[in-house]
C-alpha cells in the first residue's frame, strides 16, 4: 500500500484539512480501505471508478461507479473495496466549509458530485495524469484556490468552535463552549448544524474518539480502561457507546484489528 498525505499551508488550511493519495496494487490480497467519518466531507477522485462501498453493521453495500464522489448520511462502519487495483485522491474539507460545498445533497451513500463543479472532472484528469505525488498536492492547492468561499460571520464562529474543540481533544462540553464563546447552547447548536451538517455534540464526540484512537496508536501499552478515564469516560458503557457511534465497532475489537489505513494518522 502506498499512502501519502499532505497538510496545506496558509491560506489553504482555512478551507481544507488534508489531501491524501492511496494506491494498492491489484496483486495485494486485501484491497480494502477502512473509512472513519471525522465529520469532514471529502472530494474523492477515484481512478478506477469501479469498486464497492460497504456500510453499517449489516454490511450493506453500494457500487462505486463515479469518478468523483462524496459519502453522505450513512451508518458506520464503512469501507471501500476494489476488485483489482485501488487508486484514489482525496481532498478533505475543513468542517466549517461542509455546507458551502455539500448542503444541497439529497441522497445518501456514495453520491456522484461530478456535476457540482465544472472543474472537478478536469481536476480528476490532471491528478491521475501526473505520476509525481507532490505535483498532485500542488494541483490540489490550485484547485481549492479556484473554489474557496469567502467565510461568512457564522462560518468564522463555527471555525473558532471547531479549532477550540480540536485543541481540547474533544474533552469539552456544549455548556463549556457556551460559556467560552458567550453564546447560548441553542444558538451554537443551530449555527453549527447549519455549517457543518453534523450536530455540535456529535462533532465533539467524534473529535474525542479519534484523538483517543491516535493516542492509543502512539501509546500501545496503555489499557483501554486507563485511556477512557484520560478522555473523561468514567463508565465503560458510555465509552463503548460513543466509540461505536464513531468507529462502528467496540473498542476492543477495533484495536485488536487496527486498520493499516489508520497508521497514516501518527
Amino acid at each position: 500500500m502506498n499512502v501519502v498525505s499532505y497538510s496545506p499551508q496558509k491560506p489553504f488550511d482555512s478551507f481544507f484539512r488534508e489531501c491524501y493519495y492511496i494506491h494498492i496494487n491489484k496483486e495485494k490480497a486485501n484491497r480494502r480501505i477502512p473509512v472513519i467519518d471525522d465529520c469532514c466531507y471529502d472530494f474523492v477522485f477515484f481512478k478506477e471508478a469501479k469498486g464497492v462501498f460497504y456500510f453499517g453493521v449489516e454490511h450493506d453495500s453500494v457500487p462505486i461507479r463515479s469518478k468523483v464522489f462524496t459519502i453522505h448520511d450513512v451508518t458506520p462502519p464503512y469501507r471501500v473495496e476494489a476488485a483489482e487495483s485501488l487508486t484514489f485522491f482525496t481532498i478533505k474539507l475543513q468542517p466549517w466549509t461542509n455546507a458551502y460545498f455539500f448542503s444541497i445533497l439529497k441522497e445518501s451513500g456514495v453520491v456522484d458530485i461530478s456535476d457540482f463543479n465544472t472543474n472537478l472532472i478536469s481536476f480528476h484528469e490532471q491528478i491521475f495524469r501526473t505520476h509525481e505525488v507532490e505535483e498532485k498536492f500542488t494541483l490540489a492547492d490550485k484547485f481549492m484556490t479556484q473554489t474557496m468561499p469567502e467565510l461568512t460571520s457564522t462560518m468564522v464562529l463555527v471555525r473558532d468552535l471547531c479549532e477550540y474543540i480540536y485543541a481540547e481533544q474533544g474533552k469539552v462540553t456544549v455548556n463549556e463552549l457556551s460559556h467560552q464563546f458567550e453564546r447560548s447552547r441553542q444558538y451554537l447548536g443551530k449555527i453549527f448544524k447549519k455549517e457543518v451538517l453534523y450536530s455540535l455534540k456529535q462533532f465533539i464526540i467524534t473529535v474525542r474518539i479519534l484523538d483517543l484512537v491516535k493516542f492509543k496508536q502512539r501509546t500501545p501499552d496503555i489499557s483501554l480502561t486507563e485511556l477512557s478515564y484520560d478522555y473523561g469516560y468514567f463508565d465503560q458503557p458510555h465509552f463503548i457507546n460513543d466509540f461505536k457511534k464513531v468507529c462502528g465497532i467496540a473498542p476492543q475489537k477495533f484495536f485488536n484489528n487496527l486498520p493499516e489505513f489508520l497508521m497514516r494518522h501518527q
